[in-house]
């Protein structure tokens, strides 16, 4: 095979893999922000919102 055909699959892929990269990198970022979660003071015992105790 060519070696200038083998550089340019290589680079494609390269450019491909940094893409495929940064988009799945977006995704994981924009999924880990921060929830805020009001509790409240209930006999001694700190509940959330949903009523789990904490």
């Amino acid at each position: 095979m060519d070696t200038h055909l083998m550089i340019g699959i290589a680079v494609m892929m390269g450019l491909i893999g940094i893409a495929a990269s940064r988009d799945l990198l977006r995704m994981r970022r924009a999924q880990l922000q921060p929830v805020s979660l009001r509790a409240q003071r209930i006999d001694g015992a700190v509940r959330d919102t949903r009523g789990d105790l904490r």
